[in-house]
Parts: structure tokens; sequence; C-alpha cells
């Protein structure tokens, strides 16, 4: 099996990663994680490169773009340092969920921004005594 991408892929992710590089390189944060940075200018270059809705339809307003687009994208762009954080969960959940679940009017109001780089959100998760650190998960085992 050839795992190697074709020429077009090559490109995108040669174009992602140079506009990561220039991203990172005038950052206002470099955190140790993989989102770093909050920088609302990022999230417009994102928006102006079509890059923010990469996979959502295009009635939707999106790019109706393959996934492997967006895994190239994303990936380049994080490896790097690239500040994604002023998009990252509009983009990668918020959007997507508006699309499934969202009343039609929730979708007219909340996805142009989203597409447009000017709307952030965060989201919470919650496991058990745990919060979002799924780390502090317990387990433990009965013997019957």
């Amino acid at each position: 099996m050839d795992f190697s991408l074709p020429g077009d892929l090559l490109e995108l992710q040669a174009e992602a990663r140079e506009v990561g590089l220039a991203a990172a390189a005038v950052a206002a944060t470099i955190d140790a994680t993989w989102m770093v940075g909050f920088a609302r200018p990022f999230a417009l270059e994102l928006a102006k490169r079509r890059w923010l809705g990469m996979t959502w339809p295009v009635e939707a307003g999106g790019g109706g773009r393959p996934a492997i687009e967006r895994l190239i994208v994303f990936e380049q762009l994080i490896s790097v340092g690239a500040p994604v954080a002023a998009a990252w969960f509009a983009d990668r959940q918020m959007g997507p969920t508006l699309l499934q679940f969202g009343t039609p009017e929730q979708q007219r109001t909340y996805l142009p921004g989203i597409l447009e780089g000017t709307s952030s959100w965060a989201i919470g998760m919650s496991e058990p005594d745990a919060g979002s650190n799924v780390a502090g998960i317990r387990t433990r085992a009965e013997r019957e």
C-alpha cells in the first residue's frame, strides 16, 4: 500500500506549513501545548484562505472538501505552533454540531461568523470525578 500523498495534497501541505510558520513567528505567546495562541488576525487569515469550514457542505457556506485536506492543513498548522485557538473549536466542533443538530435559525446566526473567523467558541467536557482531566479517571475491580 502506498501512503504517499498525491501532488495536489503535497502542495496544500507545503502551503499550510508555510502559512503556519509565518503565523507562529509573530505569535504573541508560545505555549507548551498542541493548541497555542489566540490570534484573531490568524483566524481571519484562515477564513480568507477558506480553511475554516473546509469539509462543511457547500450549501452551508463550507468548502465541501474531503476530510483529508482539513487534516493536512491543521496537522501542519499545529505542528509548527500556529496560533489556531481563536478558530479551532468553532471550526472543528461547534460548526459541525450546528450543522447536524442546530435549527435553521441557529445555523443562519452562527455559521457565518465561524466561516469568517470572527466567532470563537469554547467547549466543556466532563467525566465523572475527573472534569476534563481524562488522566484523572479512576478505575477499580471487584473480585466476584
